[in-house]
C-alpha cells in the first residue's frame, strides 16, 4: 500500500470524527480541522497527503472568484459600501502596526492585509447554516466580504510574486483572460452546455490549476489566477453549474488544507515571540469599532450592527495566503500573526457569531437599566 493512502485515511478519518463531534452544535468545522492538525501534526507526514491540499486551496480560492460575476458586484448596496469603507480604515492602521513592530513596509503591508481581511468561507456557512441569511446584517456583511476579497486579489497581485515584473506579467495575463471571455468565451460555453458533468469538471479543474500554474510561471501569484479563473467563469454565467460540481472536491481538498496549516504550524510558532501575540490579539480587536461604525453608517440598529461587527472576527483563507506569501518572502513575523489569528478568531468568531443574539440582548439591556434606574427592567 501506498504511504500517501495510509496518510490520506488516517487524515479523513480523524477530520471526520472532528466535524461530526461539531456537526450536532451547528459550529463549523473549520476550527476542528486546525485543532486536528495541531494535534496529530507530529505524527501525520502531510507531505503524503499532497496535491490534494494545494489544489483545494486552489478551488477555494476559484469559488471566492465566483462570487464577483456582474450580476453580484452591480447587487451591491450603497449599505455595504459604506460599511466597507470603515472595514478598510483596517488596511492603513495595519500598515501602522507593522511598521512600530519594525517591519519595512512591504512587510507591513502584508501584515496590514492580514489584519484586514475577514473569511468568506467561514462566515457565508455560518451564516447559511445559522439560518441568518435574510437578516437585515447579513447583507451588510456579505458585502463587505465582497469588497474585501477583491482589495485582497489587488494586495496579492502587488505583493506576491517576483515584485514588479510578476505584477506587471500577472496584469497582462489578466487582460488576455478577460479579452478572451469577451470574445471567444460566450461561444465556448454554448458548446460546453451538451457536455457532461463530469467532463465540466475535469475542464473547470484544469482550467483553475493550469490559470494557477501560469500566473505562477509569469513570476505572479498562483492564487489570483485561480481567483481570476472563478471570476471569468461567473462573468460567463457558469456559476450554479461550477459550485455544484466543486463543492464537493473543493469542501474535501479546503479540509485537508487547514489540517496541514495547523501541522505546520507547530514548527512555524515554535519561536513564538510577545510581538506577534500581541500583534494577532489588537488585529482582531481592531476591526470590531471599524465594523461597529461601519454598520451605523449602514444605517442597522444597535443590535444589528454588533452582529455585523461579531459576524466579520473570523480570519480564514486569504490570511493563511498572504501568511505563506510573507514566509517565502522572509517575514516569519507576519507568517505567525497569520497563523494565530487563524487558530484564535475561527473558534472565537464561531461562538460570537453563534451567540451573537444572546449577546446583544443581554448588552443592550443592562445598559437600558443603567439609563433607567427608576423603571423595571423590560421583559425578555
Amino acid at each position: 500500500m501506498h504511504p500517501s493512502l495510509e496518510a490520506f485515511t488516517l487524515a479523513a478519518g480523524l477530520l471526520a470524527l472532528g466535524a461530526a463531534l461539531v456537526h450536532r452544535y451547528g459550529f463549523p468545522p473549520l476550527p476542528v480541522y486546525l485543532l486536528t492538525g495541531l494535534l496529530v501534526g507530529e505524527r501525520l507526514n502531510v507531505e503524503e497527503l499532497e496535491p490534494l491540499p494545494s489544489l483545494g486551496l486552489l478551488l477555494l480560492l476559484f469559488s471566492v472568484g465566483l462570487e464577483f460575476g456582474p450580476d453580484r458586484l452591480r447587487s451591491l448596496s450603497g449599505k455595504a459600501l459604506r460599511a466597507g469603507l470603515f472595514d478598510a480604515l483596517a488596511l492603513p492602521l495595519g500598515l501602522l502596526l507593522g511598521l512600530l513592530a519594525g517591519l519595512d513596509l512591504k512587510g507591513a503591508a502584508l501584515l496590514a492585509g492580514v489584519v484586514y481581511t475577514s473569511s468568506s468561507a467561514v462566515i457565508v456557512k455560518l451564516i447559511v447554516d445559522l439560518r441568518r441569511a435574510a437578516n437585515p446584517e447579513s447583507e451588510v456583511v456579505l458585502g463587505v466580504l465582497v469588497l474585501e476579497d477583491l482589495v485582497v486579489a489587488l494586495l496579492l497581485a502587488l505583493l506576491g510574486g517576483h515584485g514588479p515584473t510578476g505584477f506587471l506579467g500577472g496584469v497582462a495575463l489578466a487582460l488576455l483572460y478577460l479579452l478572451f471571455a469577451r470574445f471567444l468565451g460566450p461561444p465556448m460555453v454554448r458548446f460546453a452546455e451538451t457536455f457532461s458533468d463530469e467532463l465540466v469538471l475535469l475542464l473547470g479543474a484544469a482550467f483553475t490549476a493550469g490559470t494557477a500554474l501560469l500566473f505562477h510561471a509569469a513570476g505572479a501569484s498562483e492564487g489570483v489566477g485561480a481567483f481570476l479563473s472563478g471570476v471569468i467563469a461567473a462573468s460567463l454565467g457558469l456559476r450554479e453549474r461550477l459550485e455544484r460540481l466543486f463543492g464537493p472536491v473543493r469542501d474535501l481538498g479546503v479540509a485537508l488544507f487547514f489540517l496541514v496549516v495547523g501541522a505546520q504550524a507547530l514548527g512555524l510558532l515554535q519561536g513564538l515571540t510577545p510581538w506577534a501575540l500581541a500583534l494577532a490579539l489588537m488585529g482582531i480587536a481592531l476591526k470590531l469599532p471599524l465594523n461597529h461604525l461601519g454598520g451605523a453608517q449602514a444605517g442597522l440598529g444597535r443590535k444589528r450592527r454588533l452582529y455585523s461587527a461579531l459576524y466579520l472576527v473570523p480570519r480564514g483563507e486569504f490570511n493563511l495566503v498572504l501568511g505563506a506569501l510573507a514566509l517565502d518572502q522572509g517575514y516569519p513575523l507576519v507568517a505567525q500573526v497569520a497563523v494565530l489569528l487563524v487558530l484564535v478568531s475561527i473558534p472565537l468568531g464561531a461562538l460570537l457569531i453563534r451567540f451573537a443574539p444572546e449577546l446583544g440582548q443581554r448588552l443592550y439591556r443592562e445598559a437600558s437599566r443603567k439609563r433607567l434606574p427608576g423603571k423595571p427592567p423590560a421583559s425578555p
